[in-house]
């Protein structure tokens, strides 16, 4: 244990004397930035090592870095810091996903599909047998033959269907003819949530999930203009049902709206920094800075489970609020 906090440390500093940090050039630049690099190596280090006691083994414990697409974050942190170490823990995380996917014949459970890590792995490799579980969780998870459900019961496996399909279709595969479907139960979630108030015990993190398969779709297939507009009504009912200013978290479910989850935060913060982009307005630049500092600050990552959340899509916080930032100051 001592060992592996020396070894901790040390990757930590080399880090941050020689690993170049993502330019920022905004006045207003991301807050935690650094916290969020030295938590991505550190916990990533000590992920990656768990993970590889665990290769091939049962996954089936939910506590592990494969949950919420390990393999996707280690391939982010390579391309992040350019180190290219992080590819081999992508790797190592994959392979028990796969061996997985696969001893299912595909059948994955629904909040189980993962086809990210799957694709970089296979982009990274050139291995078949990643591109075929890539395409088999698009063809033989649950919900992949339904595109998931209308009932906002069903919002976080309708979302991966949907992550799956474009997965596959990036894989040279022709559109699955669930994909406007999906898409279509996905706004139709956002209504049952914000709208029509339907669901006692909405959770902020799972419209997260949502935003995030619906910019996919809306950068990768088409800008249908409803999905902006979903996702905009939905931040905005977040901030003013969800939020808890005083512990700069949402809540975890509408049933316990004194629950501040901190640790789901960087599965919505994105959603912000998108919004930013699409309209230049500054309230959810400063809105999701507060959640992704929140969640920088007051994250728990010592469980696999809980890095990969974090990690899953917070590159592209940096990223699309890089961008929105870049192009305020050129019009100032």
């Amino acid at each position: 244990m001592f060992f592996l906090m020396l070894l901790n440390l040390f990757f930590v500093i080399s880090f941050s004397f020689a690993q170049p940090t993502a330019s920022i050039s905004s006045k207003e630049p991301v807050p935690e930035l650094k916290k969020w690099e030295e938590n991505m190596i550190t916990y990533g280090m000590k992920h990656s090592m768990e993970q590889e006691l665990n290769i091939h083994k049962d996954p089936r414990p939910e506590r592990f870095v494969w949950y919420y697409d390990g393999p996707r974050v280690f391939y982010q942190i390579a391309d992040y810091t350019g180190d290219k170490m992080w590819d081999s823990y992508a790797s190592k995380a994959l392979m028990t996903y796969r061996y997985y996917v696969f001893a299912l014949n595909g059948k994955v459970p629904g909040w189980r599909i993962f086809p990210h890590g799957l694709y970089l792995h296979y982009k990274h490799t050139g291995d078949e047998k990643s591109k075929e579980a890539a395409l088999f969780l698009s063809q033989k998870s649950a919900f992949a033959q339904a595109g998931g459900g209308p009932h906002e019961k069903l919002s976080r496996e309708t979302a991966y269907c949907i992550n799956a399909y474009l997965t596959a279709e990036s894989l040279g595969e022709q559109r699955h003819p669930m994909l406007e479907q999906a898409v279509e139960y996905a706004l139709g979630h956002i209504q049952q949530w914000f709208v029509q108030n339907t669901s006692p015990n909405w959770a902020p993190f799972m419209f997260g999930l949502t935003c995030e398969a619906l910019i996919d779709y809306y950068n990768q297939v088409k800008k249908d203009p409803r999905i902006p507009k979903a996702i905009q009504l939905g931040l905005d009912e977040c901030w003013k049902r969800a939020w808890i200013e005083d512990k700069q978290a949402f809540f975890y479910r509408a049933d316990n709206p004194d629950g501040a989850a901190p640790t789901l935060n960087a599965l919505v913060a994105p959603a912000f920094a998108w919004i930013y982009l699409q309209t230049g307005d500054v309230t959810y630049r400063n809105r999701g800075d507060k959640v992704f500092a929140g969640g920088v600050r007051g994250a728990y990552l010592d469980g696999g489970k809980q890095y990969s959340q974090n990690y899953r899509w917070s590159f592209d916080y940096i990223k699309w609020r890089t961008e929105a930032e870049r192009i305020r100051l050129e019009k100032e």
